[in-house]
């Protein structure tokens, strides 16, 4: 008897450690998924902010470029006044 016991017992002793480790390797692969996921969304978020500076860098050279007209033309009204008051030729 004692060892119908121990056949039946070592059968759930497997079964039990079959069940840890199918329950550990599922955990195992869904904490890869989750972190592949999480730089999934790192490398879409850094794309973004990558897009969004390349329109920032545009729309400053924009501006850079009217300052610049805006002072060439601050410059030029500054000569003629000179040259109307007489101080420059």
């Amino acid at each position: 008897m004692n060892k119908g016991l121990s056949a039946d017992s070592q059968v759930h002793i497997s079964i039990a450690f079959l069940i840890k480790a199918m329950i550990g390797i599922s955990m195992l692969i869904a904490a890869y998924y989750n972190i592949m996921m999480k730089f999934t969304e790192q490398d879409n978020r850094i794309r973004d902010l990558e897009d969004k500076i390349v329109v920032l860098t545009s729309s400053v050279e924009g501006m850079e470029q009217e300052h610049i007209k805006e002072l060439e033309q601050t410059v030029q009204e500054q000569k003629t006044l000179l040259q109307k008051i007489g101080l420059k030729r």
